[in-house]
This record gives structure tokens, sequence and C-alpha cells, in this order.
């Protein structure tokens, strides 16, 4: 599949599997946001994950439709991967929707609600993992789900992955590509790192894709310096050099360097968002300047 096959189909399948308007959760025909709801409702803050706990909870949604299914329990007690997958016929590799099960711990004296009772507010489903990313595994697990019941034909598989360890932890995607790469084998995945954006007339103002994320480079710093007691430290102490360094570290700005892809996304912002943000995404060139006063004179601003 060639990159413009690719992100036409991206945003097809994003534009399909968008949550209803959020009033709507409130409906009592709204099976995406009811699955959301159980979902939060597994608390599965890493540490220590119980996203095993979660993948049995999917489990009783998809066995019953005949649909494959296998947890993989990890080296963690506790943590385990849920996969599901239907049958295509054959003439093309698999697509792959993953979306990670465990969450961030929570402040519960800073929550208004209850985090892990998924509250429906006002249209709106709340608590931890509403939106990183119980959200869109919701939504993955309910378009697999109907596909299954409307029994649509397919060219390819599709696997749904309810990953175990995404938040820091040692057992996520990658421990399950290299012990159990055929269950995951696929053409391309689609997870978390997109959005249908509304303006502000409740419309779409622009459907992302995301391309590339930063990455962390992980830093060794070693200081030296003359041994002594605490009691009489040195200008030469290892320990003051080493917070120097970390001071300087924390002060340091890294080049802002645009991707084409990153660029393409700040001129849609520009062509999609009203004055006067829309020109805040323009180029230097192209940034409406403000008009002299035409009267030849000088005004206090």
């Amino acid at each position: 599949m060639n990159a413009s096959v690719f992100f036409k189909s991206a945003i097809a399948v994003a534009i399909c599997l968008s949550l209803p308007h959020p009033a709507a959760a409130q409906r009592k025909d709204n099976p995406t946001a009811d699955l959301l709801t159980e979902l939060i409702r597994v608390d599965t803050s890493n540490p220590p994950g119980n996203t095993g706990r979660l993948a049995e909870l999917l489990a009783t949604k998809f066995r019953p439709l005949g649909i494959e299914v296998e947890i993989i329990p990890t080296p963690d007690p506790g943590k385990a991967h849920f996969i599901a997958r239907i049958k295509g016929d054959g003439t093309k590799k698999p697509v792959l929707l993953a979306a990670h099960a465990d969450v961030v711990g929570v402040e519960r004296e800073k929550w208004t609600v209850d985090p892990f009772a998924g509250e429906v507010r006002d249209g709106y489903v709340y608590g931890r993992g509403a939106i990183d990313v119980k959200g869109g595994l919701a939504v993955f697990a309910e378009v697999v789900m109907r596909l299954a019941k409307n029994h649509v034909p397919l060219h390819r598989d599709v696997i749904l992955l309810s990953e175990a360890d995404e938040e820091g932890g040692l057992y996520g995607t990658t421990w399950l590509a290299e012990s159990h790469w055929n269950v995951m084998d696929c053409e391309f995945a689609l997870n978390e790192g997109g959005w249908i954006m509304k303006d502000a007339r409740g419309g779409v103002q622009y459907v992302s894709i995301s391309t590339a994320d930063k990455v962390s480079i992980p830093l060794i710093v070693t200081a030296k310096g003359t041994s002594t007691h605490s009691s009489m430290p040195r200008p030469d102490s290892a320990i003051f050099t080493l917070s120097k360094a970390l001071a300087k570290l924390a002060d340091y700005q890294t080049p802002v360097e645009l991707i084409p892809s990153t660029r393409e996304f700040f001129e849609t912002l520009a062509k999609t968002s009203e004055p006067p943000l829309s020109t805040y995404f323009q180029k230097p060139d192209q940034q409406q300047r403000p008009q002299s006063d035409s009267g030849g004179g000088s005004r206090n601003q």
C-alpha cells in the first residue's frame, strides 16, 4: 500500500470510527459510550496495571459473537494483552487497531467526580482514561463487533489489540512483538495520535493523522571531583558540578525543525482556523501586516 492510499484509508477509518456527538452519550442507543463507561470502571492504573481484568471484560463482549479471542499474559502478574480477530478472505494482509488498556495514576483529591465511575454528565463521559485512551479502545472495539454482527465481507483480517503496558512498563507492544509477532503481524496499524477537531459551530474543523512523535534521548551524566566530607564542601565537588550541568540542561531549548508533515499540518491549520488564529500558522511572508496610518501622522498605542 503506497503512502497516499494509506492516508486516504486512515482518514476514512478515522471518520467511520469516530464517536457520536458527545451529547449522544446520554442516549440509550450509544453502545460505544456504554462500553467506555465499563472500561473506565476497571481501574487499570499503572502501576500495577491490572489490564488482565479489562481483557477478561472485553472477552465477554467478543466471544458471544464468535470472534476469535486470545488473552496473552505477561511475566508481570495481572497484566495481559487482549487480541480479537475477525477473518477476511486472506487476499490482503491484516489491519491492526491498537489501544493501550492501562492509564496513569490519579490524585483523587483533584477530581470533582469519581475517576473510575465512568460518570456521564452534560453529554460527556468522565473518568481516568476517557481520552487517553480508553475512548479510542471503545471505538475500535465497537467497530470490530459491528463488523462481526453485520457479517461484513473483508479482504483482510481485522485485529483488535488492547495493550497491557503502555505507560512506561516493560511488557508493552515491544515485548508482544518479540514474543508473539504472529498475533499482530499486519500491513499497517491504526492507534492513538489523531483527532477529529470541532470548530466553534460544532462542525468538523479538521481530521488529524499522527505521522511522527517526539522521542526521548537517554543521557548518562557523570561528574568527578575531590572526595570530601559533606561538612567541608569543596568548590570542585562532584555534586556541585552535576547540579550545574543539570541546570544548563533544564534551560536548554531544542531548536525547532519542521519535518514536511508537520509543516503541512500548520499550513492546514492556517486554512481551517478563523482569524486572527489562522494568521499565526502562516509563513512569515504570508502573515498579515497591520496597515499604516493613512493620515501620515503617528498614534500612541
